[in-house]
C-alpha cells in the first residue's frame, strides 16, 4: 500500500503538468482592447485575429504578464553578459548594504552623544557642584564661568547629535 505522502506528490505532479499544458488564446476584442483567456474567444472574433500563445513548460509566467522589454533584452545578451550584469548587480547591493550599515553605526553614536549630553546638561542645569580632578590629581569644583562655557559646548552637541 501506497504512503499517503507519496499519493499526494503523485497528484501534485499530475495537476502541475496539467496547468503548464493549459491553452491561453490572446484576441482583440471589439472595442480595440486585449483579452487573454484559456477558452477560445467569441465566435464575433474573425477567424484571423485570434492567437495560440506558446505556453511549454519553460515558460514560467503567465502569458498574460507578458514579458517586458528588459527582460526580453536580458534573454538577447550572452551568458557572459548576463554573468557580468549579475555581477555588477551583486557589487552595487553589497556597496548599498555597507553604506546603510555604516549609516546605522553613525545614527546609534548620534543616539548615544544625544544621550550622553542630555544626562550631563541635566547635571550642569541642576545647579549642584560638580566636581573634576585637575593635573596634579587634585578635586576641584567647576567655577559658574566653567559651568556656562560646559553649558554652551553641550548645547552644541546636542545640536549635532539629537536632531533637534
Amino acid at each position: 500500500m501506497k504512503s499517503p505522502i507519496q499519493l499526494f506528490v503523485a497528484l501534485a505532479v499530475l495537476l502541475a503538468t496539467a496547468t503548464v499544458a493549459a491553452q491561453v488564446y490572446k484576441w482583440v476584442d471589439k472595442d480595440g482592447k486585449v483579452q487573454y483567456s484559456d477558452m477560445p474567444p467569441p465566435p464575433s472574433v474573425s477567424k484571423t485575429d485570434p492567437k495560440k500563445l506558446n505556453t511549454g513548460a519553460n515558460s514560467a509566467a503567465p502569458a498574460a504578464a507578458n514579458t517586458t522589454a528588459t527582460a526580453a533584452a536580458t534573454a538577447q545578451k550572452s551568458p557572459q553578459d548576463r554573468s557580468k550584469d549579475a555581477d555588477k548587480r551583486r557589487i552595487e547591493d553589497a556597496e548599498k548594504a555597507r553604506k546603510d550599515e555604516e549609516a546605522q553605526k553613525v545614527a546609534r553614536q548620534n543616539e548615544e552623544r544625544c544621550r550622553a549630553s542630555t544626562r550631563y546638561k541635566g547635571d550642569l542645569d541642576s545647579g549642584r557642584p560638580i566636581a573634576r580632578n585637575n593635573d596634579q590629581g587634585e578635586r576641584t569644583y567647576m567655577s559658574d564661568e566653567e559651568r556656562s562655557t560646559e553649558i554652551a559646548r553641550t548645547k552644541s552637541v546636542m545640536a549635532e547629535s539629537c536632531n533637534k
